[in-house]
């Protein structure tokens, strides 16, 4: 009698995207596009955290939600930037951790890293998704970033992604410092400005030992820019 031939590992799927929550975005828009591509874990930068949970209640997911910085008077706390990680599955093991010491939260220089651990079935992932520093700072990004894989490190968890906002195009010293952490980058294509992509800031790396399936950018132009100033990142794989 042959032996059964094991099934194949079901690929992950995961998606992030920068939001521009001040933009206020179509939340029903949002929703479309990532029903449409079906993910099992999402990061999400610059969302507001009634945006987030509005989103969520659309999708009928699970999220978490934490604040990077508030930029507005103590007042206005409602319109707070921070990240939130979704999913169709339940969400453990949240943590936040600060990634920018000694930044002040009310400064957009505040960096934060967001993790929660994603159920498929008897499947679990963990998901880090952070916002590292924009514009000229390259030393900035490979410190946060350095801090980031530390937090990956401490964890040890068997199956880790990191999502987000890099704010690296073309530096490839900030994505090496995941590598001790055995995480890469797949590559992929320009993801800012929205309107017409000609700079890589949003990444999804992936365990080195796995294969990608499938990579997506979104190709940009007035219906991408009408949402935010990104567009969002998809990648599948196995492992």
């Amino acid at each position: 009698m042959t032996e059964p031939v094991p099934s194949p590992a079901r690929p992950w799927r995961i998606l992030t995207w920068n939001l521009r929550g001040a933009g206020r975005p179509d939340l029903e828009l949002v929703a479309e596009v990532i029903r449409e591509h079906g993910p099992d874990a999402v990061a999400l930068q610059e969302i507001r955290r009634g945006q987030a949970a509005a989103l969520a209640r659309l999708l009928g997911w699970h999220h978490t939600w934490a604040r990077k910085h508030h930029p507005y008077t103590p007042f206005a706390w409602w319109l707070s930037e921070g990240l939130s990680i979704m999913a169709p599955g339940p969400l453990s093991s949240i943590a936040r951790r600060t990634i920018s010491p000694g930044v002040s939260t009310w400064t957009y220089r505040h960096r934060i890293v967001v993790a929660a651990t994603v159920a498929r079935g008897d499947d679990r992932l963990r998901m880090y998704d952070t916002h590292l520093a924009a514009h000229r700072v390259p030393d900035e990004r490979i410190a946060q970033a350095r801090r980031v894989a530390a937090l990956v490190a401490d964890e040890a968890m068997p199956l880790a992604v990191v999502a987000g906002d890099l704010n690296a195009p073309g530096e490839v010293e900030v994505v090496r410092e995941f590598h001790p952490v055995g995480l890469r980058d797949p590559g992929g294509g320009p993801t800012n400005p929205s309107i017409a992509p000609r700079s890589r800031l949003d990444y999804v790396l992936v365990p080195e030992r796995s294969r990608v399936t499938e990579q997506w950018e979104a190709p940009g132009g007035e219906w991408w820019w009408a949402i935010s100033d990104h567009v969002p990142v998809v990648v599948e794989f196995t492992t």
